[in-house]
């Protein structure tokens, strides 16, 4: 992905951002103090199919390859397609939620050749403290649902069946984390779907510079 185009996605964020949310959210997300992350795993033989809440909704997940961003399918907002050019340019794995032809939600995911090498791992699990990562392993971020989709239990559902899609690629645990302020995706990700708490990180951000300190709780 070509300069002007990470430039370009940057601008859309912020631009989707400050009319979802107002500008202050947009400062928050580029300057704050021990914010505190809380990651977590989930052992994937424990989940259960529940399709009930997606096709009640008419939606249903797909993966997001090169051939689905060149077909006809468009993102309920432009950062979230400029945010998935890049991503699969970097060969991250994507999973799309989608009504027709319409993208409403998307996740992502890493995985590793097992490696106990952790300058190999992606950025977010250094900061977090890892050290190691097995094949069978898979690091989930960046879940993402439309505002005017977030009702029904859609968030949880869609979570929860693309874990579904990456056990059947063998996966056997996923990690990853959410901003303990962030009350939905708490209630998401620990209260519906069950996942475990792994350890709390004190995460300072400016701009692009960000700096994590491992709590003991």
């Amino acid at each position: 992905m070509s300069l002007w185009n990470v430039v370009k996605m940057r601008i859309a964020q912020v631009a989707d951002l400050a009319q979802s949310n107002g500008w202050p959210s947009v400062l928050r997300e580029m300057f704050f103090v021990d914010r505190r992350a809380i990651v977590v795993e989930k052992d994937l033989c424990e989940i259960a199919d529940r399709p009930e809440a997606l096709g009640k909704a008419n939606l249903k997940v797909i993966e997001i390859d090169e051939d689905m961003l060149s077909g006809g399918y468009q993102f309920a907002l432009r950062s979230r397609r400029l945010k998935a050019l890049r991503n699969v340019a970097l060969g991250y794995g994507g999973l799309a939620l989608v009504r027709d032809t319409l993208v409403i939600g998307d996740t992502w995911y890493w995985t590793s050749e097992s490696t106990e090498n952790p300058r190999l791992l992606h950025i977010d699990l250094r900061r977090f403290g890892f050290k190691s990562w097995l094949k069978s392993y898979v690091y989930t971020f960046d879940i993402f649902v439309a505002p005017a989709e977030r009702k029904g239990g859609i968030s949880a559902a869609f979570q929860n069946c693309a874990m579904l899609v990456l056990r059947s690629k063998g996966f056997t645990k996923g990690f990853g984390f959410y901003w303990a302020d962030n009350i939905p995706a708490h209630w998401c990700t620990r209260v519906t779907n069950k996942w475990k708490k792994v350890r709390a990180v004190s995460v300072s951000r400016f701009l692009k510079l960000t700096r994590t300190v491992p709590l003991l709780d």
